[in-house]
């Protein structure tokens, strides 16, 4: 089945969108590595990663329906962040925006009765033995959560308490992505 214009809109706005959070993830992890948080920089790192992974999924699914597409990313911005409970903040809404975003396509899909695209969104992985879309998102969202809950459980008042908690963030998160 064809995608319907209405479908085919909303992958393209998906399609920018995922490499626009790819452009915040890598501009988050140089904040972090000019701070030499090579833990931080790192898991933004991946995370950037993963987003130009969806980028170029929703293109392959896109050149496999034999539609067309196109890419229309927001210009640069410099992006200044007064500190890491602000791109914590960024972050998770992010991924609740990329949520929502992927939800619509769903729920277009179900209302033009493409079983196509659906079963794309929630079965086909994103790269090899990965998950799907959708799982992944929820992955992400959770993800994006949990550092944030992480982060706000040691921060207070002290600069100096909260610059030894946002190193022992760091190491704990170099330990995570090496295992």
């Amino acid at each position: 089945m064809l995608l319907t214009q209405a479908t085919l809109n909303l992958l393209n706005q998906q399609i920018s969108h995922e490499f626009n959070n790819h452009t915040i993830y890598r501009n988050i992890q140089a904040y972090f590595s000019n701070l030499d948080l090579d833990g931080w920089a790192s898991f933004f790192g991946l995370q950037a990663e993963g987003e130009y992974s969806h980028y170029t999924h929703i293109i392959s699914y896109l050149d496999d329906k034999n539609a067309p597409y196109e890419i229309n990313v927001l210009s640069y911005t410099n992006y200044q962040y007064k500190d890491i409970k602000e791109i914590l903040d960024i972050y998770y809404a992010t991924e609740i925006v990329t949520t929502t975003m992927i939800y619509a396509i769903a729920e277009q899909a179900k209302a033009d009765n493409d079983h196509g695209t659906i079963g794309w969104l929630y079965t086909t992985p994103v790269s090899e033995g990965g998950l799907s879309l959708v799982h992944e998102q929820i992955e992400e969202e959770d993800s994006a959560l949990k550092l944030q809950s992480e982060f706000m459980q040691g921060f207070g008042n002290s600069d100096q308490l909260n610059q030894q908690w946002i190193r022992i963030i760091n190491e704990n998160l170099i330990r995570r992505l090496e295992s």
